[in-house]
């Protein structure tokens, strides 16, 4: 398999609290965001992929398919359960939370474990399809019938799971089909809440002249737009399928 990522501070924020990790040659891909305004996002974020991939690594070549989505969970609680003894054992560090995505890639299967507002989107034969669901006020607002237009602008800032801070979590987990002209896409909300889909699918439309040029383009495209916060994305292909071309220049506009 294949991949290519980015991760940037963007243009406001003076840390960066994203954390992302790509092993191509165990297919583990990790991205979590630290929780912006709460001391140690970056310790968070860095602490939860560190500690998932590491029990991830130990264990999924021994792993069968049939036990891959418990193995993430179980890897997210590992996760959960450093990033709260880190929380406890610094009182400077009290509130330290993350979002966590994990994707773990076999043949042309992928498995998913999701927990926040980071996503994870699918872009096969042309389209754009988001696969987790946001853990976030504005989507229990909307799951309840509220108009877009009268759900508050900052309740898509007010997490409802985070990775150390919860009392219990409940992860999204998933197995997709990665299919003939398909790629994955996870994403930290730097790039969602700055960029619309439609861009982004035209960007990702880009991803056989070059995963890493689609990589840059989206950052890009993010910090053009204002770069509010931190930005990363990582982007998955089996090998197989990604043929470089000619260098990814991409006029984008809206």
């Amino acid at each position: 398999m294949k991949s290519a990522s980015k991760s940037d501070i963007g243009k406001v924020r003076r840390r960066n609290e994203d954390f992302i990790l790509a092993d191509d040659e165990r297919g583990i891909f990790l991205l979590a965001d630290g929780m912006g305004g709460h001391p140690g996002g970056d310790v968070a974020s860095a602490l939860a992929v560190g500690s998932a991939h590491e029990f991830l690594a130990a264990r999924a070549g021994e792993t069968g398919d049939d036990g891959v989505s418990f193995l993430l969970a179980e890897a997210l609680a590992a996760a959960h359960s450093a990033v709260a003894r880190r929380g406890i054992e610094e009182p400077d560090l009290e509130g330290l939370g993350t979002t966590l995505d994990i994707v773990y890639l076999r043949r042309d299967s992928a498995w998913l474990c999701h927990v926040g507002d980071s996503r994870v989107y699918i872009f096969s034969r042309g389209e754009l399809l988001q696969v987790t669901e946001d853990d976030n006020l504005a989507s229990v607002l909307a799951r309840q019938g509220i108009p877009p237009a009268e759900i508050p602008p900052n309740a898509r800032h007010i997490l409802t799971q985070a990775v150390g801070l919860s009392d219990e979590l409940i992860p999204e987990l998933q197995r997709l089909e990665v299919g003939e002209d398909s790629i994955l896409l996870m994403c930290s909300d730097g790039l969602t809440g700055m960029v619309p889909d439609d861009i982004i699918a035209h960007i990702a439309s880009h991803w056989r002249d070059g995963l890493q040029g689609v990589a840059d383009r989206l950052v890009a495209e993010t910090n053009d737009r204002g770069g509010h916060d931190n930005v990363s994305v990582i982007l998955i292909a089996p090998e197989s399928r990604h043929s470089p071309r000619e260098p990814l220049l991409l006029p984008v506009s809206g």
